[in-house]
């Protein structure tokens, strides 16, 4: 019992206590973000693994962190009790958003409080990277979703002329010779878009300490052009098999699948982007 009572401290009771109080208290909100990330066509279908990441990103640094003062501060309840009262007064009115950031902040409120500022801000990155999990409302990604739709099916139409089809665009359909074909939420482009951006910004927590913050940010906001081409890229690829092999051929596993294929492309695109980004400058020839 002797090694087993060294870890059974008054301080590692009091971090038991707070971790069983913060998963009573943020439950509800759990359950209300499980349902998001599990729902038909989620935009935030990655959310399982938000918290994977932004863990293993800690992990990582933990050489780093275990060197960083513990210094326990009150400080930390100025931002700590004003993200419960938000969390309590959002459950009340049922903003389920509005709660999943208030569990964020809450949960940089403990480190705050627990472990002082230094601590909070050394886990900034991993910590930060939990709001990609945090689905947005419904109704703001229907919004962006339909306007998305329409800016993929403008795309897409210009591309297909370029390719010599006679394609016109009727808001969020397009019309080829004997084809019309739909843009649908799913080919908005929107749950790619997010996804992306999530795995950029990943990425620049991964380079190395050449990358300067240019670079990083240069990455992160490439992934936004990369992921619309991509989604322009799907789109016509869907048109020209509907046009030469019929209309059910964009349907169904073809349909989904290509979705899983040209995020592949995206992720290639973006790891080049990454590699010419931080490609040294040619050496001098010495050449008059």
């Amino acid at each position: 019992m002797a090694p087993f009572s060294r870890w059974i401290t008054p301080r590692s009771l009091l971090w038991i206590a707070l971790a069983i109080a913060f998963v009573l208290l943020f439950f509800p909100t759990w359950l209300w973000m499980a349902e998001r990330f599990d729902a038909p066509d989620s935009f935030y279908s990655h959310g399982w693994l938000i918290p994977l990441a932004s863990g293993w990103l800690i992990w990582r640094q933990r050489q780093d962190v275990k060197r960083v003062p513990q210094r326990a501060t009150l400080r930390g309840l100025w931002w700590l009790v004003p993200c419960v009262a938000l969390h309590l007064a959002a459950t009340w009115l049922r903003l389920g958003f509005v709660s999943g950031f208030a569990m964020l902040g809450t949960l940089y409120g403990l480190v705050w409080t627990c472990w002082g500022g230094t601590m909070l801000w050394r886990l900034k990155f991993p910590l930060l990277f939990l709001l990609f999990m945090v689905p947005l409302p419904g109704v703001l990604l229907i919004a962006i979703s339909f306007k998305m739709k329409l800016l993929a099916a403008t795309f897409a139409t210009w591309g297909l002329r370029g390719l010599g089809l006679a394609a016109v665009q009727a808001g969020s359909t397009i019309q080829v010779p004997g084809l019309s074909v739909i843009v649908d939420d799913t080919c908005s482009g929107l749950r790619s878009l997010i996804s992306l951006i999530a795995l950029s910004t990943m990425w620049i927590a991964l380079l190395g300490p050449s990358s300067t913050r240019l670079q990083k940010l240069v990455i992160v906001a490439s992934s936004i052009p990369i992921a619309l081409v991509a989604n322009m890229m799907r789109i016509i690829t869907l048109v020209l098999l509907a046009a030469i092999y019929g209309h059910g051929i964009a349907e169904g596993f073809i349909h989904y699948g290509s979705g899983v294929v040209v995020f592949g492309i995206a992720l290639v695109a973006l790891a080049g982007m990454s590699r010419c980004l931080q490609r040294p400058s040619l050496p001098s020839l010495g050449l008059k």
